[in-house]
């Protein structure tokens, strides 16, 4: 992508302010028009060291509306960053809707830093570059714009611009960088990068290649193509980009093989009384002593709950809690989105969520609920929960390939078992506040949500984040069947890691 452009390109002499102003002026429009649709643009900005990346958005800052723009420059990691994948915080950083994005520097730069070893590889690594284009469609998906620009100049034209700043003390990204000995020198690293771009340039998000040796002209350049992709992307609206969009499927269990799994729990299952208080108190002990494990491993840990209504979670994570030192774990309980949430994707929640490393987090409910309660009550678009599946694939195999002990369960009880439960609820004094008219309203849709369940497990059941039904008609024997299967998961990934 590199090799064939031509980098002498230069505004005409005389003419900068004639050609710059009315570009200006229409980018500006633009971002306020952006901002009515409630719309969101994401701006990338990459490049070699010294083509003058921050000189680019020192130009383009003034022509934005600060109110609606926030940059995002990309440098070392801090500590609680650190504690989380690498894309954890470039989606704490996505922008609300309606907002301008610009990063300066970004997950490009932190996968060249953070993952490539220049040493012993000649190009970024196939699944670096499948979690570049699948964190880029999930954006594109949920109706963002990706800008990337790529400014480009020649290796003498770098070898001079590093003299003149090699001692200036405004180069917040050097330290960051120098991590690697060389990183984005031209004559280091042009085929690297060239391989970069040429594999992330999607129709959806493609880059654009910015001459940059002249300052002027690649800010012309910047704005021309800043105004072009925006009155492109709002004149077809978000389905027109959506087309265009590449899905990168992870392969789920054969349907044949999990279409089946509520219809073979054994809700006889059970435990009485007697037989339960050892048991619990035998495995909570444990779990106590391989938190402590968790915690000096540096493992994180998500453990997740779903069910039907009257299932039992609470009671599970209630005696999951009693296992925990409190300083080491975190509840979620997960309802309806606040206005805050429902401004971002819907997944940006639950990353923000996210424990790290050495913590524990327990979510009663999570983001399933795009493909249980929001598909069957008509909460979002039917593409939107399809598209759910493959979306919550990825954000949990990127979670486990970075080290997280991912749990999921479904506590399954039978209608007969829940309506007891209803019944129950509602005439005791102490309990009633547990039932709700939603409640009951949810039930008289058991066979919608039941076919949603089903398609969940079958469609989010993967090698490394299966499902765990659990028989739950008799709670003591959920409750054990729960706790047995996090110490098991627990001591597994810690005899990985001895």
């Amino acid at each position: 992508m590199l090799e064939a452009f031509d980098l002498t390109g230069r505004v005409p002499k005389g003419q900068y302010s004639s050609i710059v102003e009315p570009l200006e002026a229409r980018t500006a429009e633009l971002q306020r028009e952006v901002r009515k649709r409630g719309k969101s643009v994401i701006i990338v900005m990459e490049g070699w060291r010294g083509s003058g990346i921050t000189r680019i958005i020192n130009l383009l800052q003034p022509v934005l509306d600060p109110r609606g723009t926030r940059v995002h420059p990309i440098a070392e990691p801090n500590d609680i960053e650190r504690d989380h994948g690498m894309f954890w915080r470039f989606w704490a950083r996505l922008p609300s809707y309606g907002q301008t994005a610009i990063f300066d520097r970004s997950w490009y730069t932190a996968t060249i830093v953070e993952r490539y070893n220049s040493d012993s590889m000649r190009e970024i690594p196939a699944s670096c570059i499948e979690d570049i284009n699948n964190f880029e469609a999930q954006l594109i998906s949920d109706g963002n714009l990706i800008l990337k620009f790529f400014l480009h100049i020649s290796k003498e034209e770098q070898k001079k611009r590093l003299n003149d700043i090699k001692d200036s003390p405004f180069t917040m990204q050097a330290r960051y960088l120098r991590r690697k000995e060389g990183i984005y020198m031209v004559s280091r690293d042009f085929e690297m990068i060239d391989h970069m771009l040429m594999k992330t340039d999607m129709p959806s998000s493609p880059w654009t290649i910015i001459e940059a040796e002249s300052m002027k002209y690649g800010y012309v350049r910047i704005l021309q193509t800043f105004n072009s992709a925006v009155e492109c992307w709002l004149e077809k609206g978000e389905g027109g980009q959506k087309e265009q969009n590449q899905t990168f499927l992870l392969k789920s269990v054969e349907e044949s093989e999990e279409s089946s799994l509520l219809q073979k729990a054994d809700l006889t299952k059970s435990y009485t009384r007697a037989e339960y208080k050892p048991i619990l108190q035998g495995i909570q002990e444990s779990l106590r002593d391989l938190q402590v494990e968790v915690y000096k491993q540096n493992i994180p840990v998500v453990i997740v709950f779903e069910g039907w209504d009257a299932a039992g979670k609470g009671g599970c994570i209630i005696r999951l809690a009693e296992s925990f030192n409190p300083r080491g774990y975190v509840v979620e309980p997960i309802g309806v989105p606040n206005d805050w949430e429902k401004m971002h994707h819907y997944l940006w929640r639950f990353y923000t969520r996210f424990p790290r490393k050495g913590h524990i987090t327990i979510f009663d409910r999570s983001w399933y609920g795009r493909v249980l309660v929001e598909r069957v009550e008509g909460f979002c678009s039917e593409a939107e929960w399809q598209r759910a599946y493959h979306e919550i694939n990825v954000m949990e195999d990127e979670l486990i390939r970075d080290g997280t002990v991912l749990i999921k369960f479904w506590l399954h009880i039978d209608k007969d078992e829940q309506l007891r439960r209803f019944n129950d609820r509602q005439s005791n004094l102490e309990k009633n506040w547990k039932i709700t008219d939603e409640d009951w309203r949810n039930r008289e849709k058991w066979d919608q949500y039941e076919s949603a369940v089903s398609a969940m497990i079958r469609r989010t059941t993967t090698s490394r984040a299966p499902w765990t039904v659990i028989p739950a008609n008799s709670k003591y024997y959920g409750r054990i069947a729960v706790l047995e299967t996090v110490e098991s998961a627990l001591q597994k990934k810690i005899k990985e890691i001895k």
